[in-house]
This record gives structure tokens, C-alpha cells and sequence, in this order.
């Protein structure tokens, strides 16, 4: 049977793979300049100091010396970085005197058989006279070579700190700017700005024909933005916090509507310091003003009620409005409210939770939020009777 066939691969080497090699090419160019340019000034002191010899003999007694540590350097810096890097400043110069010695004795010995195979002023002393004439010397070139090994190394390192240190501090910037956008749409879309320029209006129109009820929405409204910003940072707030803030939203929306809504909320006493996400209720009560009862001629009605089922708290906030429109899916026609306050049921409580929005069989629309049902143990439920009428007709 014939094996399938497959596509061709590595035709052609990486683009990192040709990039590095580039860069190698490159390095091992300028290092080649180095050492000659050091050979070619070593050369010229050893034609001034010897004026009897000629520039190419100068250059036969100079030039292998630096060449043949342009070879070992590279091994120099590869031994101080990958054998000495993780330590001390200290210890780590320390360590070099014992490591020199064999680059040292190779690099004597290298300069020594270069001198034998190219004589020049002479054949060289014995091995031993050539030794102590020229170790200290070399040790010299080593010592250089390692600070400049060290200063590179540790150059790089601060170069990295440095850029980690920015990094991170960019980092912590964003995650901060982030979390002030996610703060500010939360507010924005659970205080509808609509709802807002609603109530200014009102409170302006209630200024001349009013005062005392101008005042009342004034009060009730910074009330509101007080609530608001508290439970900005908040996840969590307990059902009878969500209540008190959807009673000062609900105040100031019936000074607005006068005697054409009726809402009423109906709380299980044993509920009142369960755990419920913040702004959960008053943006559905808003939909259900804005989107349901508000679009009637007659007075509209708004029903809320918070129970208990088992393990369960669910949470039900219906009117008798204009309902949802033929073909309307929360997945696909939600606003900006119903959206939000999905995500965030998603985020808080994953598949352990239920949100409904449907048709009444009478009309209207009725949502529903069931929730693990968790008590905040930290605050005592109130012992303020049951709220039957939060808002009501005259």
C-alpha cells in the first residue's frame, strides 16, 4: 500500500536559524577586527622600540600573540558565564585565578610554537627562560579579558532588570487602567445614564412648579450615587443592602411617574442577609419600567419578590407591560443591562445558577435569577418588618 503522501518540509533552514547565523558571522567579523587592531598596534610599538627590525618582522612578533588569544577568548568568556555567572561578585574574580592558569599555560605555549615556526630576532630562549619572560604579561591580557567579560555580563543583567522592572510596572499599569474600565461600565450600565437624564429633567421641571419634591429627588438621587459608589468594589452584597438601594432608585422613579406605576416588593424575612450579586435588582426593575410598563397609556405594575427553595434563592422581577418582542433571545437581543448582568452570573457562580426571561401568560415580561443560596454570616439579618409596598399608587 502506498504511504500517504505528505508535504514537503525543511526545504529551507528557519528564519531565526538564518538569523543567527548572520549575527555569528558577524560577531566572529568584528572580534577578527579586534584582535588585528590590537596586533597592528602592539606591531608599530615593537617597529619603534626596534628600529633595526622591519615592519614585517614587528609584525611576526606581535601579531600571534593577540591572535592566538582571539582564539581562546571566546572560551574565556564561556567558562565566566556559564561556570562562574551565579556567583558572587567576589568569588567570582576569585575563582579566575586558579581557572586562568591553563589559559594562560595554552596561550604561552601557542606564542612560543608560533615563535619557533616564525623566528624573528632570534631563535627564543629556552622554554622555561620564554615562560617567565612572558606569564606575567599574558596573565595580564587574561585579567582583561575577564572584566570585560564581567562588565558585559553584568551590564546585560541590569539591562534586563531594567526592562523586566519597566515591564512590570507597565503591566501593573494596565491591570490598574483595566480594572477602572471594568469599574466605570459596571456603573454606566447598571446606573443607566437614560434613567439619569430622566431624573434631571424631572428635578428641573419640579424646581418651579415643586421645590419641596425637587428637593426630595435631589436628596434621594445623591443617595443613589452614594449606594453606587460603595458597592463599586463589591461583588457581593447582602439582599437587604440590594433592597435599600432599590428602594431610593424606586422613590425617586415614582416622583417621576406620579400615579401611573405601581411596585411592589415582596421579601421573605429569612432572605434578607442572603448573598446576591450588587445591582442585581434595580436594573431589572429599570427594563421593566423602560421596556414594559413605560410604553403603556395606562398605569403600569411592578412586581418583585425574593424566596428561598430549598438550597436555592430566586429572585423575580415581572410587569404587566408590552412584552418581549416576537423572536426575542436574551443570547441575542439583550441590552446592555440583561447583557451585564448575565456576565456576571457566569463569572460569580459558573452553571450553578438560572437566568430566565420570558412572556407572562398575562402579558408583561417576567425574569428570574435562581442563585446558590449562601448567608453573609458577618451581618445579622435586620429585624425591620417585611416590606410589602416599596412604592405604590396614591
Amino acid at each position: 500500500m502506498e504511504a500517504p503522501h505528505r508535504p514537503q518540509q525543511f526545504l529551507a533552514a528557519p528564519a531565526h536559524e538564518h538569523v543567527s547565523r548572520q549575527k555569528w558571522w558577524i560577531k566572529a567579523a568584528l572580534a577578527l577586527a579586534f584582535w588585528t587592531g590590537l596586533g597592528l598596534l602592539f606591531s608599530t610599538q615593537s617597529y619603534l622600540l626596534w628600529p633595526e627590525a622591519t615592519w614585517m618582522d614587528a609584525m611576526q612578533i606581535a601579531m600571534p600573540r593577540w591572535y592566538v588569544w582571539g582564539l581562546l577568548a571566546p572560551f574565556v568568556f564561556a567558562a565566566d558565564r556559564r561556570l562562574l555567572g551565579r556567583m558572587s561578585p567576589v568569588r567570582r574574580i576569585l575563582t579566575h585565578v586558579p581557572l586562568g592558569m591553563p589559559f594562560i599555560l595554552v596561550a604561552v605555549a601557542m606564542h612560543y610554537g608560533l615563535r619557533v615556526v616564525l623566528p624573528v630576532m632570534g631563535h627564543p630562549d629556552s622554554v622555561a627562560r620564554f615562560f617567565l619572560q612572558n606569564v606575567f604579561g599574558e596573565a595580564m591580557v587574561y585579567a582583561l579579558i575577564v572584566g570585560a567579560s564581567l562588565a558585559t555580563s553584568y551590564a546585560a543583567e541590569a539591562r534586563q532588570r531594567e526592562q523586566e522592572a519597566a515591564e512590570l510596572a507597565l503591566h501593573s499599569a494596565q491591570l490598574e487602567t483595566h480594572l477602572a474600565e471594568a469599574r466605570l461600565r459596571v456603573l454606566q450600565s447598571q446606573l443607566n445614564p437614560h434613567f439619569l437624564f430622566n431624573t434631571f429633567n424631572t428635578i428641573s421641571a419640579f424646581t418651579e412648579t415643586d421645590p419641596k419634591t425637587a428637593r426630595r429627588m435631589m436628596a434621594r438621587l445623591g443617595t443613589l450615587l452614594r449606594s453606587s459608589l460603595d458597592h463599586a468594589g463589591r461583588q457581593e452584597v447582602t439582599l437587604a443592602e440590594e433592597l435599600t438601594f432599590l428602594e431610593d432608585y424606586l422613590t425617586i422613579e415614582r416622583l417621576r411617574f406620579e400615579d401611573r406605576l405601581t411596585v411592589d416588593v415582596r421579601v421573605e424575612e429569612d432572605v434578607r442577609n442572603a448573598l446576591v450579586p450588587s445591582f442585581i435588582l434595580q436594573p431589572l426593575v429599570e427594563n421593566a419600567i423602560r421596556h414594559g410598563t413605560g410604553a403603556l397609556l395606562r398605569n403600569g405594575h411592578v412586581h418583585v419578590s425574593e424566596r428561598r427553595v430549598g438550597d436555592w434563592l430566586t429572585l423575580v422581577v415581572e410587569d404587566d407591560g408590552i412584552g418581549l418582542p416576537e423572536g426575542w433571545r436574551l443570547e441575542d437581543h439583550a441590552g446592555v443591562g440583561l447583557s451585564n448582568i448575565a456576565r456576571r452570573l457566569e463569572e460569580l457562580y459558573g452553571s450553578r445558577h438560572r437566568f430566565v426571561v420570558a412572556d407572562r401568560a398575562k402579558g408583561g415580561v417576567r425574569v428570574e435569577i435562581s442563585l446558590p443560596f449562601r448567608r453573609d454570616t458577618q451581618v445579622p439579618a435586620p429585624a425591620a418588618p417585611r416590606v410589602t409596598h416599596l412604592t405604590e399608587a396614591p
